[in-house]
């Protein structure tokens, strides 16, 4: 371990580039800007997808110095690993390809360039592939950023993937990130994070199969990070479970004063593995989206944007893994309710006021209770039925008094 993340921050120290802007070359910020806004479609001649098929395919949509540098040097090389002496004319770095076994590619920066980039693919427990390129920039005109994108054998497209750094613990206001993807057969993200003074903290992403999940943070990245160091993230002591199924636990914890109700976190502890993943914690002073909801339907908003008061119903929906259904009252008054992706950390706000009455399993419903206020003055509560995805389905009925 210790040597992998030693070659891992050497070889990869970030700060990105090829020398010159060459014709129809895009600046970072413009990628980093725009990644997000459109699919990849994927081609490749002989019917192999590694990860420099996808590298070819994401640099067709979105051309970078570094990217470019890399297919210059390797050409249709499955293996290639040269140092500034043999890079070509113009190319001031050093670039590494591994198809054959890693399916990982990086272009590190040498005197003259300006681009670090590094990309890799993981194996999805259903076939297909997640790929991860990230950059870095060292002039620091643009902050370093990866993006992810799923690509499905059937349908030969990337497809872009919510980064899973959304709700990243941080130790210091107005750090700066870096990324470091693992070292040939480590699955897991490293993002070092450094203070305004140059300390340096690092938090630690798992690949869960699907995604990368928030594992644990530590001051020394050479050390294994496991229980018998002390350093693997724990359930706090005063957590309250609220949920279980038969692998996974759901989690609720007091954590401060955010806001006049409190600022309280939600956690995932994995039964079999015992690995415990921190989700989100609550921010009680969110703005009100009501007037956003007019239509019945549930709005997306940020992870960092749930008011969900105490989460005091927190919940796993039975026929999908990866989603959690939370709420709580933030505001004294209306009980705010949330479906939460727990990979790609995407939120859906249910435009509903007074809380869950049921899911149901079989019709895969959700029932909430709305209370209305009638024109003429009348006050009285509905039966609203939602789809997983915050949907109104339609069905109303009224609540007897």
């Amino acid at each position: 371990m210790r040597k992998a993340i030693t070659l891992l921050f050497c070889c990869c120290a970030m700060a990105f580039g090829a020398s010159g802007m060459q014709a129809g070359i895009l600046p970072l910020k413009a990628v980093n800007d725009n990644w997000m806004s459109k699919p990849i479609p994927v081609k490749s001649s002989n019917g192999t997808i590694d990860v420099m098929t996808l590298m070819r395919a994401f640099h067709a949509v979105w051309p970078t110095a570094s990217v470019q540098a890399i297919i210059d040097a390797a050409g249709d090389n499955s293996y290639y690993e040269h140092d500034e002496s043999t890079m070509p004319p113009g190319c001031h770095g050093i670039v590494f390809v591994d198809c054959e076994d890693f399916n990982w590619a990086y272009f590190h920066h040498m005197d003259g360039a300006t681009q670090d980039v590094e990309a890799r693919n993981y194996l999805c427990d259903n076939g297909n592939l997640l790929f991860v390129i990230s950059f870095a920039e060292a002039r620091n005109e643009v902050q370093p950023f990866c993006c992810f994108y799923y690509y499905d054998h059937a349908k030969r497209t990337m497809t872009p993937q919510a980064t899973p750094f959304y709700n990243l613990p941080r130790k210091w206001e107005n750090s700066t990130l870096h990324y470091y993807l693992g070292f040939e057969y480590d699955q897991t993200i490293t993002v070092e994070e450094t203070s305004p003074a140059g300390e340096n903290w690092y938090h630690k992403y798992v690949f869960t199969g699907m995604a990368h999940a928030y594992d644990c943070s530590t001051a020394n990245p050479y050390e294994d990070m496991d229980e018998e160091d002390g350093i693997v993230e724990k359930i706090p002591e005063e957590a309250v479970i609220k949920d279980e199924d038969n692998d996974r636990e759901l989690y609720v914890n007091v954590d401060g004063v955010g806001s006049e109700n409190g600022q309280w976190s939600v956690w995932l502890r994995d039964k079999n593995t015992g690995i415990v993943t921190y989700l989100f914690s609550t921010e009680n002073t969110a703005e009100p989206r009501w007037s956003k909801m007019a239509d019945g339907n549930g709005i997306a908003v940020p992870i960092n944007e749930i008011a969900a008061g105490d989460c005091h119903n927190t919940l796993f929906i039975p026929w999908d893994t990866s989603k959690i259904f939370v709420e709580g009252c933030p505001d004294e008054r209306n009980v705010w309710s949330y479906i939460i992706d727990i990979i790609t950390k995407d939120v859906i706000q249910l435009p509903t006021n007074e809380g869950l009455i049921a899911i149901d399993p079989g019709k895969r419903e959700i029932h909430m209770s709305n209370y209305l206020y009638h024109p003429e003055g009348e006050r009285y509560s509905v039966e609203r039925v939602y789809t997983i995805d915050g949907k109104f389905t339609g069905k109303e009925y009224r609540i007897a008094d």
